[in-house]
C-alpha cells in the first residue's frame, strides 16, 4: 500500500503558462452544449453494454452509496516479467466498481466524439478515425529515408522516448488547465475532476483488500476515461513541439521530398522525436 500511496502522490506540477501558450482554444459553443446536455437512457445502455463481463468488481448495496463510495477501486498486479521480484515488476490494473465503469463509460464516448478536434494529428492511438498503424509506417519512412541519404553537411536524428510510468504520474491540475485553455466548458471540466479526484484505492494481495487510501495524482488504467485525459496532458508535449519548430529550434524531418516536416510521432505514452 506505501508503494502505491507514494506512487499515486502528487509532486507538484511547474508552472504550466509555457506549455499553454502553445495550446489553442479548439472546442466549440456547440460541441460544448453537446457535451453538457442530459444524458439519455440509450446512452447508459450503450455503456452497459459495451463494459466486459470480468472487467469490474461487484457493488452491493450501491443505491445509498455517495459518488465518493462508488469511485473506490481495487488495484490488481499483473506481473510483467515472468519471475517479478520488485513491485516495478508488476502493471498496477485499476478494477473501478460498475456503477462508477458506467458513469465514465457514457462520459467518455461523448469525450470521443469530441477528442479529434482538441488532439494533435501526431497522435494515432485513442481517437476515433485514426490508425495506430499509420504513424508505424510513416515513421518506418522516414528513418527509411534517414538512411537513403547520402549527401549533405547535416545529418539527422531519431530519438525514442518512453514514458515511465506514464498514467501514474499524470497531475490533476495540468490537465483541468489544458482542458480549459482548450475550450471545454468548466461544468464539464468539473465533471471530470470529480471523476478522478474522489477516487480511492485498496491493494489486492492473496486474494485480501489492504487498506483504503485517498490518491492526490495519477490516472487509473482500468478506468475508460483514463486514455482520453492522458492524450489531453500529453497535448503538452505537442505544444512544446510546435513551439520549438516555430521559433526554429528544431526543423522535423520529411518522408519524402514534397511532403511535411515531422517534428514527433506519438503513439500513446511512446513518442519519436525527429530532427
Amino acid at each position: 500500500m506505501e508503494f502505491f500511496k507514494e506512487l499515486f502522490t502528487t509532486k507538484g506540477a511547474t508552472n504550466p503558462e509555457n506549455v499553454l501558450v502553445g495550446i489553442e482554444e479548439s472546442i466549440t459553443e456547440e460541441e460544448n452544449s453537446k457535451l453538457l446536455s442530459p444524458f439519455r437512457e440509450e446512452e447508459i445502455w450503450r455503456a452497459l453494454k459495451g463494459m466486459g463481463p470480468t472487467k469490474a468488481p461487484d457493488q452491493t448495496d450501491s443505491q445509498h452509496c455517495s459518488f465518493k463510495k462508488i469511485n473506490t477501486t481495487d488495484i490488481v498486479l499483473i506481473p510483467k516479467v515472468s519471475q517479478p521480484s520488485t513491485l516495478v515488476n508488476f502493471r498496477p490494473i485499476s478494477l473501478c466498481s460498475v456503477i462508477y465503469k458506467i458513469i465514465a463509460k457514457s462520459i467518455a464516448n461523448i469525450l470521443q466524439e469530441v477528442i479529434g478536434n482538441c488532439i494533435d494529428e501526431v497522435q494515432s492511438d485513442f481517437v476515433p478515425g485514426r490508425l495506430i498503424s499509420d504513424n508505424v509506417l510513416l515513421a518506418y519512412e522516414i528513418l527509411h529515408t534517414f538512411r537513403q541519404k547520402r549527401t549533405g553537411k547535416k545529418g539527422y536524428m531519431a530519438v525514442k522516448l518512453d514514458m515511465s510510468k506514464a498514467y501514474d504520474r499524470v497531475e490533476w491540475d495540468f490537465v483541468k488547465e489544458v482542458m480549459l485553455k482548450m475550450g471545454f466548458a468548466r461544468k464539464w471540466v468539473d465533471l471530470i475532476m470529480k471523476c478522478i479526484t474522489t477516487a480511492s484505492y485498496t491493494v489486492i494481495t492473496n486474494g485480501r483488500r489492504g487498506n483504503c487510501f485517498q490518491p492526490t495524482g495519477g490516472l487509473r488504467q482500468g478506468d475508460p476515461l483514463s486514455p482520453f485525459l492522458f492524450l489531453i496532458c500529453s497535448e503538452g508535449l505537442s505544444a512544446l513541439m510546435r513551439i520549438a519548430k516555430k521559433k526554429g529550434q528544431i526543423r522535423g524531418a520529411k518522408a519524402s521530398r514534397r511532403g511535411p516536416e515531422i517534428s514527433h510521432l506519438l503513439f500513446a505514452d511512446d513518442c519519436i522525436l525527429f530532427n
